[in-house]
C-alpha cells in the first residue's frame, strides 16, 4: 500500500515549488543583466582605448575656425596655396561639436563621447536582437563580434562616428516598415537633415533607403507615392546645408577618385586575420538565412547584400556591414541556432557562479577602462608618426613662413603652427585642394616624378620632410636648399641664404620624441 502525503507535507511541497520557480525568476534577470553588464563593459573598454589620428587636429582647429567666424563657408587661412579661397567644410557640424567638446572636456571629453556612442550602438543593437526573440546570450554574443568589426575605426576620434548611429536607425526603421507599416518612417527626413551636415556617410544611408523603397515598390507592398515622398524628403533634405546642392556634386565626384595612398580606401583582404573574421561573420549571417524558419523579405535581402559587399569597396565600410548583418540577419541566425540547439526539458537551477562572475569581470572592465579616458595617445605603430620635435622648434622660433609638408602631417602642422606658418597640404584633399596641387604634393611627398615643382614655388620658405624617403636625400642634393633641422624621424631644410633658415638654426628644438611617441593630443 503506498503511503499517502499528508495535506501538511503536500502544501510544504507547493510552498517549496512556488519558492523554487520565484527564486528562479528573480535569478533569470539577475543572470541576464550580468551578462548585458559584461557586454557593455566590454564595448566600453575597447571602445575608450584611443590613438591619434592624422584628422584629428584639423577637425579641431576647422570647427574652431568655423565656431569663432559664426558661418560655415570660410576663406583658407590654413594652406599658402589656397589661401584665401573657400573650401567646402561637408563635415563643419562635427568638427564644431569636437571643438566645443574638447574646449570644455579636453581630450578626456572626445574620448567619452566617442566610446558613448559607440556603447549606444551595441545597447540598440542588442535590444533589436532580444525582440527579435534571441536570448540574452545569443545577442550578446553577435554583439561582441560586432564590436571587433568597430575597433578598426573607433580607435580613433574621427568625424565617421556619427554616421554609424544614423546607419544604424536607418537599417531599424525599414526593418520594422518591412514587418508593417509605420509612420516613424517620417522621422528619417530630419535625420538626414542632420547627417548632411555631421558626415558624408548619410549617401550610404540614402542609398540603403532607395533599395529598400525600391524593392518594396516591386513587391507591391509599399505604394509608389509613399515610396517617393519617403525617399524624395530624405534627399531633399540633405540639401539643407551651408552648400546647397553644391555638395552633392563634390561627393559624387570625390566617391570616384581613387585614393591608392590611403589604405582604408582600398578593397577588404579576404584573406587576411580581418578579412577572414569579416567573412565568418557574414558566413554565419547566411548559415542564418538558411536553416532559419522566419520569412525573408525580398527588400531587407537587397539591403544585407548591398550593405555586405561595402567592404570589398573599402575597407573602411565594414562597420556598416556588420551593422547590417547584425540588424537583418540577426533573427535568422538566432532561429537558426534554436533548431539547431538540443532543447532541454530540464533546465534545472543556473548556476549563481557565472552571473558574478560576469558581473565581476565587468566591474574589472571598467575600471580599467577609467585610465584610458585620460590621453589620446601619439602610437606611432598604430596611427601613425608626428614630427612633434621638428614642428616644435618651427614654434620656438617663431617664424612666419609657408611650408611645404608631408601629406599626412599637414593637420599636425598647422594646428600648432597657425596662423604664422601656412602648409602646402592637409588631410581636406578634394575639399581644399584642387587636382593640380594635391598631385603636386604627393609627387613632392614621394620623390617621384616632378617632385620639386613644389619647391619651385616662389612662395615656399620651408620643407618638412621624412627621412628615409627619397625627398629627404634630393633635397640634401639641391642647390638652394639647406639642411637645419634633422632627427630620426623628419628633415627641416629652408631656402640657402634665407633670414627663415638662420633663425631656425640658432633656435634650439624642444626636449620632445622626435616621432611624438607616447604623447597625448594635442
Amino acid at each position: 500500500m503506498s503511503p499517502v502525503a499528508s495535506p501538511s507535507a503536500a502544501s510544504t511541497v507547493a510552498v517549496g515549488s512556488r519558492r523554487h520557480h520565484r527564486a528562479a525568476a528573480l535569478l533569470l534577470p539577475w543572470r541576464e543583466g550580468a551578462v548585458v553588464f559584461l557586454m557593455l563593459s566590454l564595448a566600453f573598454y575597447r571602445f575608450t582605448a584611443t590613438v591619434a589620428d592624422p584628422d584629428l587636429w584639423g577637425h579641431v582647429k576647422f570647427g574652431e575656425a568655423v565656431w569663432r567666424a559664426g558661418r560655415v563657408t570660410l576663406p583658407d587661412p590654413f594652406s599658402y596655396l589656397t589661401h584665401g579661397r573657400p573650401w567646402i567644410d561637408h563635415e563643419w557640424l562635427s568638427e564644431v561639436v569636437f571643438y566645443l567638446v574638447f574646449s570644455a572636456l579636453g581630450a578626456a571629453g572626445l574620448i567619452a563621447m566617442k566610446a558613448a556612442l559607440g556603447v549606444g550602438i551595441i545597447a540598440a543593437v542588442y535590444r533589436h536582437l532580444c525582440r527579435q526573440g534571441l536570448s540574452a546570450v545569443q545577442a550578446a554574443i553577435l554583439v561582441v563580434t560586432v564590436v571587433h568589426f568597430f575597433l578598426m575605426s573607433l580607435v580613433t576620434v574621427r568625424t565617421l562616428i556619427f554616421s554609424y548611429p544614423l546607419f544604424l536607425l536607418v537599417l531599424w526603421l525599414i526593418h520594422d516598415c518591412c514587418a508593417r507599416p509605420s509612420w516613424w518612417i517620417w522621422v528619417l527626413p530630419p535625420v538626414f537633415v542632420l547627417w548632411a551636415n555631421l558626415h558624408p556617410g548619410f549617401l550610404a544611408g540614402l542609398g540603403v533607403l532607395v533599395i529598400w523603397a525600391t524593392i518594396d515598390v516591386l513587391a507591391g507592398r509599399l505604394s509608389p507615392r509613399r515610396a517617393l515622398l519617403v525617399v524624395g524628403a530624405c534627399g531633399l533634405a540633405t540639401a539643407l546645408n551651408p552648400f546647397g546642392l553644391t555638395l552633392w556634386g563634390f561627393l559624387l565626384q570625390t566617391a570616384l577618385v581613387a585614393r591608392p595612398e590611403i589604405s582604408e580606401w582600398q578593397p577588404l583582404v579576404l584573406m587576411s586575420k580581418f578579412g577572414l573574421a569579416y567573412a565568418a561573420f557574414a558566413a554565419l549571417g547566411l548559415w542564418g538565412l538558411i536553416y532559419s524558419r522566419r520569412p525573408r523579405r525580398a527588400a531587407l535581402m537587397a539591403v544585407l547584400v548591398v550593405s555586405a559587399l561595402l567592404p570589398l569597396v573599402a575597407v573602411r565600410h565594414t562597420p556598416l556591414a556588420a551593422l547590417a548583418i547584425a540588424v537583418i540577419a540577426g533573427e535568422h541566425i538566432g532561429d537558426a541556432w534554436r533548431r539547431c540547439a538540443a532543447a532541454r526539458r530540464d533546465p534545472g537551477r543556473p548556476a549563481a557562479w557565472l552571473p558574478v562572475t560576469a558581473a565581476g569581470a565587468a566591474v574589472l572592465l571598467g575600471a580599467l577602462a577609467l585610465p584610458q579616458l585620460t590621453c589620446i595617445r601619439i602610437t606611432p605603430e598604430i596611427g601613425g608618426s608626428y614630427p612633434a620635435r621638428a614642428v616644435g622648434l618651427i614654434r620656438q622660433s617663431g617664424v612666419s613662413a609657408n611650408l611645404a609638408v608631408d601629406f599626412d602631417w599637414g593637420e599636425y602642422a598647422l594646428y600648432h603652427l597657425s596662423p604664422a606658418v601656412k602648409v602646402s597640404i592637409d588631410g581636406r584633399r578634394e575639399t581644399a585642394y584642387d587636382a593640380a596641387s594635391y598631385a603636386q604634393n604627393l609627387a613632392f611627398k614621394y620623390g617621384e616624378g616632378d617632385w620639386d615643382a613644389l619647391l619651385r614655388n616662389p612662395d615656399t620658405d620651408l620643407a618638412l620632410v621624412r627621412r628615409g624617403f627619397p625627398t629627404f636625400n634630393l633635397l640634401m642634393l639641391s642647390p638652394g636648399w639647406q639642411p637645419v633641422y634633422r632627427d630620426s624621424l623628419a628633415g627641416l631644410f629652408s631656402r640657402d641664404g634665407g633670414p627663415i633658415g638662420g633663425v631656425l638654426l640658432r633656435t634650439q628644438a624642444p626636449d620632445l620624441p622626435s616621432d611624438g611617441a607616447g604623447l597625448c593630443f594635442p
